[in-house]
């Protein structure tokens, strides 16, 4: 019910949204900024955007780890509904569910990335922002996924079935390829059970965490993606944003993601100013 009252007030008063994003990128790529409907195939303004967020329960962001914008945008879209007094709970694939106790104690308090049991498999000084726009304004900060003996747990459950078909063979090629090359094909199936029981987990703290307002979930893109994440796990109404970063190339459809099916794999892309990605097989070559 809040929600729609939200959304009939932002009809009337559009003035109140930023008419763009308060990220200013030193970038000369032509769509840096940019945001792409995945659905209506045209770009909208960052206020359609919240409009559209709105009408749902959860907003998922996909990010490249790696990558300072994307985890400067996620702050920003943070900050931005807290300052409209939308934000309800914010999600981390980041934080796993043993550290629930501890984001709830320094919700709203100043906090060390020990305080809240961060761990040091996640680089604080990329998620500080986030994390920090998130106990100062959210309702909550929960924690989604597996510790790390639950996902051995899982690796070692070979009783659990899998599916078949173009997303087993897609996911098997993304995770073949994901380590280089070099992980022994005999255990891709247990690595895809680890990847589908950490999204399944994920998508019950998110179905469990839904409030009346704006409920952001922050995850690497493979887990926000409509094709091979949480949506297919969750029950809830979400958006997917994906954060993509773009060069020269002036058409959008030349930064889709691949995937196994026809259907977009997001709901909206935003585009970052193009980086140099890591090459992290490099030592292996």
């Amino acid at each position: 019910m809040l929600k729609t009252l939200i959304l009939a007030t932002l009809f009337m008063c559009s003035h109140t949204l930023a008419t763009e994003w308060p990220i200013e990128f030193d970038s000369k790529t032509p769509l840096s900024g940019k945001i792409w409907d995945t659905q209506k195939r045209h770009f909208i303004t960052p206020e359609q955007f919240t409009v559209s967020v709105l009408e749902q329960d959860w907003l998922f962001i996909g990010e490249n780890h790696e990558n300072k914008s994307h985890h400067e945008i996620e702050t920003a879209i943070i900050k931005h509904f807290a300052d409209e007094d939308q934000l309800g709970h914010v999600a981390f694939e980041m934080a796993n569910q043993s550290q629930q106790t501890q984001l709830d104690q320094y919700l709203g308090y100043e906090f060390q990335p020990e305080d809240i049991g961060w761990t040091k498999g996640w680089p604080w000084d990329w998620y500080q922002a986030p994390v920090t726009a998130a106990l100062s304004n959210a309702k909550r900060v929960l924690g989604t996924d597996l510790t790390r003996p639950q996902r051995m747990k899982a690796y070692l459950n070979e009783r659990t079935p899998l599916p078949s078909g173009p997303y087993r063979d897609f996911m098997d090629h993304i995770l073949f390829t994901s380590h280089c090359g070099k992980l022994p094909k005999s255990q891709l199936a247990n690595m895809l059970r680890v990847q589908i029981a950490r999204d399944k987990a994920m998508a019950k703290v998110i179905d469990n965490g839904s409030t009346d307002k704006v409920d952001i979930f922050i995850a690497g893109s493979m887990h926000a993606r409509l094709d091979t994440g949480v949506p297919l796990y969750s029950s809830v109404k979400s958006t997917t944003l994906l954060l993509v970063a773009a060069g020269s190339e002036t058409d959008p459809k030349a930064y889709f993601p691949k995937s196994y099916r026809a259907k977009p794999v997001a709901d909206f892309i935003l585009f970052t100013p193009e980086i140099t990605p890591k090459d992290h097989c490099a030592d292996f070559k």
